[in-house]
């Protein structure tokens, strides 16, 4: 009987990895985006609220999938989930680098990280350990606020707003790839710098090229500061 147990589970063992391997061959992606956004400017632009204290340090919004000239890739089917032990094991660093900005509560916040791995992650070449660890691996490997400020012409943010092409131009300067940064509008119409978005290849460890876009920055975008409020990265 325990033989017969053994074996069973083994052959629905094979059934699922011989699904996941035939649907991820069925849709490849071609790179990763991390998308990172600014604390300030999701404050000022959704009116769910924020956290008392935000960061002042770019923090992820999301880690995805993407083709090119393809359709996005979300809720793929998959029976591996985000484990709680997963989240437990990078609490510190999801909590800091990963913020449910509308909640203080870690209990709240799991549901974040929950939704993206099943939006997000589940089309991913990868286990949910990997797809968090390789998400934070990213966000941590440049300082994106610091890039802007120790430009030649500083982009701080100070509530000024600053041309999209010099955005990017630092960007590439200092990283020499391109990145693309999405902006958005407040119900006044003032438009702000919102997310910074970075490539990397299907592995998810060589950054690459994207494509050097300004999503929704027809104006000049703010770059907003928000009080007396912790500024350093803290990786």
């Amino acid at each position: 009987m325990i033989m017969n147990s053994k074996f069973l589970l083994v052959l629905l063992l094979t059934e699922i990895l011989n699904c996941e391997v035939q649907y991820f061959n069925a849709n490849p992606y071609d790179y990763l985006e991390l998308a990172l956004r600014w604390p300030n400017s999701y404050c000022l632009t959704h009116e769910d609220g924020c956290m008392d204290i935000v960061p002042q340090y770019f923090t992820i919004s999301y880690f995805r999938p993407r083709k090119m000239g393809g359709p996005d890739l979300q809720y793929c089917r998959t029976p591996i989930t985000l484990s709680n032990s997963i989240i437990e094991t990078n609490k510190y660093d999801l909590l800091r680098f990963w913020p449910d900005l509308t909640t203080d509560n870690f209990i709240e916040s799991k549901l974040l990280w929950r939704d993206q791995w099943k939006k997000f992650g589940s089309c991913c070449y990868m286990m949910p350990d990997d797809y968090i660890v390789y998400a934070l691996n990213n966000r941590n490997r440049y300082d994106l606020k610091r890039i802007l400020t120790s430009a030649g012409k500083c982009i701080v943010a100070n509530g000024n707003s600053y041309p999209t092409y010099r955005i990017l131009q630092t960007f590439k300067k200092t990283l020499g790839l391109n990145v693309s940064i999405v902006c958005e509008s407040d119900r006044s119409g003032n438009v702000y710098l919102a997310e910074v978005h970075q490539c990397v290849d299907i592995s998810g460890t060589m950054p690459i090229n994207c494509d050097n876009n300004a999503k929704g920055c027809d104006d000049d975008p703010i770059f907003p500061y928000m009080g007396f409020q912790p500024d350093k990265d803290p990786k």
